[in-house]
């Protein structure tokens, strides 16, 4: 089926690419340290010591440092994969990576906590133009029938790499006063084999073709990423694609605002973000070993709770692959939120009560709620962060996942910022209220909104959100209906002959 150069291509990607998200959970089990080291490096600059208020201050800048940069990055994705490529976008977001990890290793032999949140913010721009690039790079070098499960590859190695940060952060790993340095510049590392290796993989063959209009490239790059029986039928269906976009032209960011026939998709694709933002995993992938420590754990088992969660996470987002193509993207999105807004209801019900009472239980019911949510948040997780490049032709493609992972990367910025100061204010337990709530009505939404994209070609995805947003109108509840059918079946019809008269002979290509 598949190449081993395709295999080297996923497999540097992601390692060098998708990994980065490792930036974004070190910081958890390091509050105290680096908050120790901030105020000593500011006590020796300044002779007085911070107030706790600049400390917390100081601290709110270094966590949420991440989502400030990764906004930027996640709004010049379009840019730098239509301009650039996919593969060399990559490649330069690898040398912006190491560029941002030496930032940090050099942090504490400075004494500049300025050092410490600039090489945060280059990660975090990192990470949002990884959040965009990664998925569409991997679903475009792969057969349609397996892009669900490539397009999932990112969100796993992003779980990996949650709870192997917080494995390294271990104060008996790379998290003591002396080493926390190299905890913190440790991506570098594989963001240098990524700039080291990816040059020698082939480009996305859909950008050479559809966008670079080079046909003979982008067959080459099919052959080198798959075997000679998925050669034709793989770019065959570019082919078509290619009729189409050539027909339309290239998208615009005004053209995805305006268009009626686009504001559907493109709501569910802010939708699915914001959803996936406020079941609450910002927030418990940033301060879930302050939640362990409100469930009566000490500090340091606190940490390993950490830690044990993270793996929970890791080893169900690995079962995503098989159930996204299993179950599909529809049913999977759905049963991920509503399970979510069940767990954070178990969890907010257990602290209140193990702060209002004295049953040593319920603490455990709330680190059970924990466990238990991050292993349902794991099994849908990957699905936002791939079904705009679903829902969208290539023309409008790189737009549309532009605004989904800005929108993203904006929202976990705000939750993140603003978790501690709304805990502070209504208390631990009531701080999930506003998750469950925008959890239960993003169900809500998304049920009558997200259309089925498992195994489906665009004019049929097209096709069913454009009977959704018709039948929401009228007030009726979404049917398949035989008009779908028929318009799906003179879409393809209207294709065919697009591609038999604009690409003499490609359907006879032998490889």
């Amino acid at each position: 089926m598949f190449t081993k150069t395709y295999y080297l291509t996923v497999a540097t990607v992601t390692l060098g690419a998708s990994t980065q998200f490792y930036s974004y959970g070190v910081v958890n089990p390091e509050q105290e340290l680096i908050t120790q080291w901030i105020n000593q490096t500011y006590y020796e600059r300044n002779g007085v010591p911070l107030t706790q208020t600049q400390q917390n201050l100081i601290w709110s800048f270094v966590v949420s440092s991440i989502a400030v940069g990764a906004i930027f990055g996640a709004a010049v994705t379009r840019t730098m994969s239509e301009r650039f490529g996919r593969r060399n976008a990559l490649i330069a977001n690898g040398v912006l990576n190491v560029c941002g990890a030496l930032l940090e290793f050099l942090a504490k032999s400075s004494a500049s906590p300025e050092f410490l949140i600039g090489g945060r913010l280059i990660l975090g721009a990192n990470m949002g133009l990884s959040s965009g690039l990664v998925p569409m790079y991997l679903m475009e070098i792969t057969p349609n029938r397996f892009r669900g499960a490539a397009g999932t590859l990112h969100q796993v190695a992003v779980a990996f790499s949650d709870w192997f940060s917080l494995f390294i952060a271990l104060p008996d790993i790379l998290g003591s006063a002396e080493n926390w340095p190299y905890a913190f510049a440790f991506p570098g590392i594989p963001a240098l084999f990524l700039v080291l290796v990816l040059p020698f993989c082939p480009e996305s063959p859909k950008f050479t073709l559809l966008t670079l209009g080079n046909r003979d490239d982008s067959l080459a790059a099919v052959k080198r990423l798959v075997k000679e029986d998925e050669v034709v039928p793989m770019f065959q269906a570019l082919i078509k694609e290619a009729a189409v976009n050539a027909r339309e032209g290239r998208g615009t960011y005004r053209e995805l605002f305006t268009r009626r026939d686009l504001r559907i998709p493109l709501t569910v694709s802010i939708l699915v973000m914001i959803a996936q933002q406020f079941t609450g995993c910002t927030a418990v992938f940033a301060f879930s070993t302050d939640m362990f420590v409100n469930a009566n754990l000490d500090i340091g088992t606190a940490r390993y709770a950490t830690l044990a969660i993270g793996i929970v996470y890791f080893l169900f987002a690995c079962t995503s692959p098989f159930l996204i193509e299993r179950l599909g993207r529809r049913f999977l999105s759905l049963f991920q939120l509503s399970s979510c807004a069940v767990a954070l209801t178990l969890l907010a019900g257990f602290t209140y009560i193990q702060q209002n009472t004295t049953y040593p239980w319920a603490s455990y019911g709330s680190i059970a709620a924990l466990v238990l949510y991050m292993a349902l948040y794991g099994t849908g997780s990957p699905i936002p962060w791939m079904i705009t490049a679903e829902l969208f032709a290539t023309k409008f493609r790189s737009s549309a996942v532009t605004v989904a992972v800005f929108v993203a990367w904006t929202f976990a910025f705000i939750v993140s910022t603003a978790y501690l100061p709304f805990q502070q204010l209504v208390g631990v337990a009531f701080s999930y209220v506003p998750f469950i709530v925008v959890s239960i009505l993003s169900v809500t939404c998304m049920y009558f909104l997200l259309p089925e994209t498992r195994d489906k070609p665009i004019d049929e995805i097209v096709s069913e959100i454009r009977y959704r947003g018709q039948s929401i109108s009228v007030g009726q509840p979404f049917r398949i209906v035989p008009a779908d059918l028929s318009s799906s079946m003179e879409s393809r019809r209207l294709l065919a002959e697009t591609y038999e008269e604009e690409n003499n002979g490609y359907e006879n290509l032998e490889p």
